[in-house]
């Protein structure tokens, strides 16, 4: 087994064959601190991807607008710009509401 000595940024203390220092606990390996910290910007990241993603609704709509069958399109259509109109009029009513409140 190779013998591996790495100082300690914060406190100075010498370990041999160490993650982690043994006098305070904080990570002493390089490359195991740029891994995890690469781990966990992925996870920030896929937690973000997540939140971007359109919700279920605007999803079943844009499948439905090109359906195969005339009248579901349509249909479909149809309740899309209702939706549309009922986001618009909330959108607006909260506007509203913030302008009275400030």
């Amino acid at each position: 087994m190779k013998k591996t000595y790495r100082t300690c940024q914060h406190c100075g203390t010498v370990n041999l064959n160490r993650d982690y220092c043994e006098n305070c606990g904080k990570i002493i390996n390089i490359t195991l601190e740029r891994k995890l910290k690469r781990e966990q910007k992925t996870v920030e990241k896929q937690k973000v991807d997540k939140l971007e993603r359109p919700n279920r609704i605007t999803l079943f709509f844009e499948r439905v607008k090109d359906h195969d069958n005339l009248i579901i399109r349509y249909v479909a259509r149809f309740f899309y710009s209702v939706w549309i109109i009922v986001i618009a009029i909330g959108s607006f009513l909260a506007l509203l509401f913030g302008y009275i409140a400030a």
